[in-house]
């Protein structure tokens, strides 16, 4: 019987190589960041107030927080980029990410998550930064293929991150869902 082996990665062209490991990392760290998506509005509810803001005001800023911080840094982390590497600063967001969900664990009010998730929208941007390197990297006639395939990771890791959390969340309890989103987070930042 033929044995089936899969294409030798090593005699891949060098762009192509790194797309399949940038593919990994994306659903890999999409899947992390994803992973508190179902139970944030509950770790919020359980960690409390200490300033007496409502727990429905601090949901919402949990969100809105780290997104607009996200609008207001994406452009200036695209101009370091454009200086000195897209690669550097996939790895910042990567690293950032992970040491911020990891504290995330370890928050002892909804308002210091607020502030972490604020400093997440900050330091991080996998999905821009990934993108920007790939589109650097990859011929003009296969762009179109390695962005499609990047997606693929993308919305691959956007899939399995909440179910995977909500599991987490179920099994160990909030705080370790953080610390284990963080670990994988990590692990991304290494494969790249």
């Amino acid at each position: 019987m033929p044995r089936l082996s899969l294409p030798r990665l090593a005699s891949r062209p060098e762009w192509e190589r790194t797309l399949y490991i940038m593919v990994a990392a994306q659903a890999l760290s999409a899947m992390a960041f994803s992973n508190i998506f179902p139970f944030l509005p509950l770790y919020i509810r359980e960690l409390g107030t200490s300033t007496g803001l409502s727990i429905e005001l601090l949901a919402g800023l949990v969100y809105s927080g780290q997104a607009f911080a996200m609008m207001i840094f994406s452009p200036i982390w695209g101009t370091i980029a454009d200086r000195y590497g897209r690669k550097l600063m996939l790895e910042r967001a990567l690293f950032g990410g992970a040491v911020l969900l990891f504290l995330m664990g370890y928050v002892q009010s909804a308002e210091q998550l607020v502030l972490l998730r604020v400093l997440q929208g900050a330091i991080t941007g996998t999905i821009s930064a990934s993108n920007a390197l790939i589109a650097a990297i990859a011929p003009r006639e296969r762009l179109g293929y390695a962005m499609g395939l990047l997606q693929v990771g993308m919305w691959a890791g956007f899939g399995l991150g909440p179910l995977t959390g909500g599991l987490l969340a179920d099994a160990f309890g909030y705080r370790a869902a953080f610390l284990v989103t963080g670990v994988m987070l990590g692990l991304a930042g290494l494969l790249v």
